[in-house]
């Protein structure tokens, strides 16, 4: 039996999360009931724990760990890192290394002629994980791998034992299903885990979160990362329904539903269950853009379903995506406008990645230009930094695009810090933006004057004929 090394790496000053990676997780399951000892080292993971977690050097983790094959997830966002993290492995062992991950469903040529990697495994992993891991050695080029899509029955429980920094876990991470039937034009979901949906058995569901929760009582939140949780409505209130009867407790974060799938019976049922928030995938709010993307939803039901959220005191999320086909800066502030009218409780503005084989991508081989989509995050983060959009079009130019950007996180959402001022009011300066940093700044001080209103209330007790704002 051999001692396996899963990694999944971060940028420096990127991204973090609060969560475990779900995939290698799944096949840290495979793995262990095969008679191998496994290890899961997900720098984005320890990093988001900050000072509570140290996260281990790649040198000491292969030396303590002396591993017979090492295994790395890549995401295209974090390619750069990838091609770092494989030389600092391939410095100080000659495991076989095996990448995987959904950067291959769209970049299958990637690392193919790198003589440092053994095995390329695109698509899901958990039907050759076992064998490959059994046989792997480590040759003079890679190996490339087509995985079958596996069968629901197929997807293993979430091992967290394996995971560096698991006592500090918060968050518990599921699929209830794989797989999404809807088409719209600027997604490659369907690349990575087809359109087919694949359902779990919700009561082997059920028992898989509470055997977590009782194993490890750090969690608070499981999350739902379904591609499309809600397709069969009635599957998804059982779900909830069986969430609520077991008493599992803590709150359910669902990362995406569909507006037109929502009713008030699940509304009622998940707020029961412990549902804290609804994120919703607006990606436009001009009427002519929403309607070339197929997302077979009207932006009625959109508006509807946030009535509905907000009627039952659940946080409300939206996504939109700025630089779709037929976008503009004009067009853009529709968007704008729908986000004020609905009254979210966070944001995420995504600049458009045409994904090579979606709709979006074959628009703008005709009608703009694609740069290098490696490394490029859709969001500005929360310093203030950014990359060029890595698409452009003649009615909507680079220029056009960071406005809009910028113009989106400064007037609809508390995204920027104040300490972040000074960056601000430079790209303020160079875009033209001073209308903009008026809203952010006024709302800022409605936020701070709102909150020393209430530390004040709280010290002397007069919470009645006190200032309203």
């Amino acid at each position: 039996m051999k001692n396996v090394l899963l990694m999944n790496p971060v940028k420096q000053d990127g991204i973090v999360t609060d969560r475990l990676h779900m995939g290698l997780s799944l096949l840290a399951q495979i793995l262990e009931e095969g008679g191998h000892t496994v290890r899961i080292v997900d720098y984005a993971f320890l990093r988001g724990m900050g000072r509570e977690v140290r996260a281990p050097e790649v040198e000491e983790v292969i030396t303590d760990f002396q591993p017979d094959v090492v295994g790395v997830t890549v995401f295209t966002y974090f390619y750069d890192e990838c091609l770092k993290l494989v030389e600092r492995i391939s410095a100080c062992t000659q495991a076989p290394l095996i990448l995987g991950g959904p950067h291959f469903a769209v970049f299958p040529e990637d690392f193919r002629q790198d003589p440092r990697v053994s095995y390329i495994v695109r698509g899901e992993a958990e039907d050759v994980i076992l064998e490959l891991v059994n046989n792997a050695t480590r040759g003079k080029r890679s190996v490339f791998i087509q995985a079958p899509s596996p069968l629901a029955g197929e997807i293993p429980k979430i091992n967290l034992d394996a995971a560096a920094g698991n006592p500090h876990l918060k968050v518990y991470q599921i699929q209830l299903s794989r797989g999404c039937p809807y088409g719209c034009t600027f997604c490659s979901v369907h690349q990575v885990s087809s359109r087919t949906i694949r359902a779990r058995d919700i009561d082997v569901c059920l028992e898989q979160i509470c055997e977590a929760k009782d194993r490890w009582p750090s969690i608070e939140t499981v999350c739902i990362t379904d591609d499309c949780p809600t397709y069969d409505r009635e599957r998804f209130k059982r779900f909830l329904r069986g969430f609520a009867e077991r008493k599992i407790g803590g709150t359910i974060w669902v990362d995406n539903m569909r507006a037109n799938l929502l009713d008030e019976e699940m509304l009622q049922l998940y707020v029961k269950a412990g549902g804290s928030n609804i994120c919703l995938g607006v990606e436009t709010g001009h009427p002519e853009v929403f309607d070339a993307i197929n997302k077979g939803e009207s932006l009625q039901d959109i508006r509807y379903a946030a009535e509905m959220i907000h009627k039952y005191r659940l946080a409300l999320g939206l996504c939109f995506v700025i630089g779709l086909p037929g976008d503009t800066l004009e067009r853009h502030r529709a968007s704008m406008q729908l986000a004020r009218q609905i009254k979210p409780d966070y944001i995420f503005w995504n600049m458009c990645i045409p994904w090579p084989g979606t709709g979006i991508h074959r628009w703008y081989i005709e009608h703009g230009t694609i740069g290098d989509i490696r490394n490029f995050s859709t969001l500005i983060d929360p310093q203030v930094r950014f990359s060029d959009p890595v698409a452009v079009s003649a009615d909507f130019p680079k220029q056009d695009r960071i406005k809009a950007w910028l113009m989106a996180n400064l007037e609809t959402h508390n995204y920027f810090h104040l300490s972040h001022l000074g960056r601000i009011v430079r790209l303020v300066a160079r875009y033209g933006l001073y209308g903009s940093l008026f809203i952010y700044l006024r709302r800022y001080a409605g936020r701070a004057m709102k909150r020393l209103c209430v530390e004040t209330r709280k010290r002397t007790g007069c919470w009645k004929g006190s200032v309203e704002l």
